[in-house]
């Protein structure tokens, strides 16, 4: 699985007075199993973006290539690409609707006309690949949940789809500190457990550098960077000038640094701070 975006661009109410380019050339390349992060400010287009890698939005110029198909070919059934990408829109809770938790997560798998034990069978290992306990939740109201669970809950929903591409939109919105680690490591373990290519869409620094393998910045609905976690962060300066923090790590460091103390900027992770310090601790 591949994903070639080549010169995208989409223009909302064209030929009116309220005429907005929302992407302008876009372009990336996303390979098979890599875990990439899509950044930027709001009104960057970030959402604009992954609607057209899903099909709900077509272009008014460019290509979307997934697996050698342009997605927008004539002769081409969208239906047919679309259940090979799971999309979790922001906020995914508030789709929840069924009476019980197994019934909801159990839909998409029904609707794809798989048996009862094959339905049974996708539902259990999708609340085991979100760190719920299948026996204790499966029979409990959605809408009894802890909003950390219902979102855990909504995204297996997609998860049981077996999507051999995972979009999530801003997935960790809302939650307090502890559900949003346990959302971002239960999305980087669903990754290595399915091995498909995932999208994770931000606007939190810190969040892509510690999970993702690739970091596509958006400014004004084009990519003004694009590159490894590492690579990206090197260009510090770039990414305060249009707007966008860098992870509370790579702050810490700079700072240290002004103050001329020997240490590693393009560290990015807490682990790699405490290391980081550890060195500069010892040195003195």
């Amino acid at each position: 699985m591949s994903i070639k975006v080549e010169n995208l661009s989409h223009v909302y109410a064209e030929g009116t007075p309220n005429e907005t380019v929302a992407l302008d050339c876009v372009s990336f390349e996303i390979s098979d199993n890599e875990f990439v992060g899509i950044i930027g400010h709001t009104g960057s287009s970030k959402s604009t973006l992954i609607q057209h890698i899903n099909g709900l939005l077509k272009p008014k110029s460019g290509r979307i290539v997934i697996n050698d198909i342009d997605i927008f070919d004539k002769g081409v059934v969208i239906n047919d690409i679309r259940r090979k990408i799971g999309l979790v829109f922001q906020f995914p809770e508030y789709q929840l609707f069924a009476d019980t938790v197994y019934h909801d997560i159990a839909f998409g798998p029904q609707n794809l006309g798989l048996s009862e034990a094959e339905t049974e069978n996708r539902v259990k290992e999708a609340i085991s690949l979100v760190a719920l306990d299948y026996e204790e939740i499966k029979d409990r109201s959605p809408f009894e949940l802890s909003g950390g669970q219902k979102r855990k809950v909504a995204i297996a929903g997609v998860i049981a789809m077996k999507p051999e591409i995972l979009i999530l939109d801003e997935p960790t919105a809302g939650l307090d500190p502890k559900a949003h680690k346990e959302i971002l490591q239960m999305l980087k373990q669903v990754h290595v457990a399915e091995k498909n290519i995932t999208i994770l869409v931000s606007h939190n620094m810190g969040d892509v550098a510690e999970f993702a393998d690739k970091i596509i910045v958006m400014d004004k609905g084009k990519v003004a960077l694009t590159g490894s976690p590492s690579e990206v962060y090197q260009e510090a300066d770039l990414i305060e000038s249009i707007g966008l923090g860098l992870p509370p790590a790579m702050v810490l460091l700079r700072k240290l640094k002004k103050r001329g103390k020997n240490v590693n900027t393009s560290a990015m992770t807490v682990d790699d701070v405490e290391k980081e310090l550890f060195q500069l601790l010892r040195s003195n």
